[in-house]
């Protein structure tokens, strides 16, 4: 791990001497870094943040980096060296249908996935990561896009049909 990650959070102060809550529950299950391997497009990801990292670059030993980085939060910061070179991104890359194509991958290969989706009910679902404004949103709920939330309502949606 990587210091300069805990400066991602916009709720980080190091100089605090409160204690440091993090949570470990079920809707974990619905974050792109739990460990939970997809298969898809002929390959096999550790996760969904592997997947999605690797999906915007073109195949290639930078792909194959993203694919066997040690953990998500690796894929990420390896996809992020790469995501601004032109001669190895993926042309007309579309986050939004990749993601959704990846999380559907994921529910049907995982049925505790389904499950915890299930569970969720009708309540709105929030990814809330306020530095990444367009998949996330910030923890009141007045920026963001929450585009990975919903699409997990999407896809709930669809379940109940």
């Amino acid at each position: 791990m990587y210091v300069e990650d805990l400066y991602m959070r916009e709720d980080f102060d190091p100089s605090s001497k409160e204690p440091i809550n993090f949570v470990e529950d079920i809707f974990a299950y619905l974050s792109p870094f739990s460990a939970h391997r997809i298969e898809i497009w002929g390959e096999a990801f550790p996760t969904h943040e592997h997947a999605y990292q690797a999906s915007r670059v073109k195949p290639g030993p930078e792909r194959d980096e993203i694919k066997n980085a040690p953990s998500p939060k690796d894929a990420w910061r390896v996809g992020q060296k790469y995501k601004n070179d032109p001669n190895i991104v993926v042309a007309d890359f579309n986050k939004d249908r990749v993601v959704e194509e990846i999380m559907r991958a994921k529910l049907t290969q995982h049925q505790d996935v389904k499950t915890i989706l299930k569970a969720s009910g009708d309540r709105e679902l929030h990814k809330v990561y306020a530095p990444d404004t367009y998949w996330g949103m910030s923890k009141d709920g007045t920026k963001g896009e929450n585009k990975m939330g919903k699409i997990w309502m999407k896809l709930r949606e669809e379940l109940k049909k």
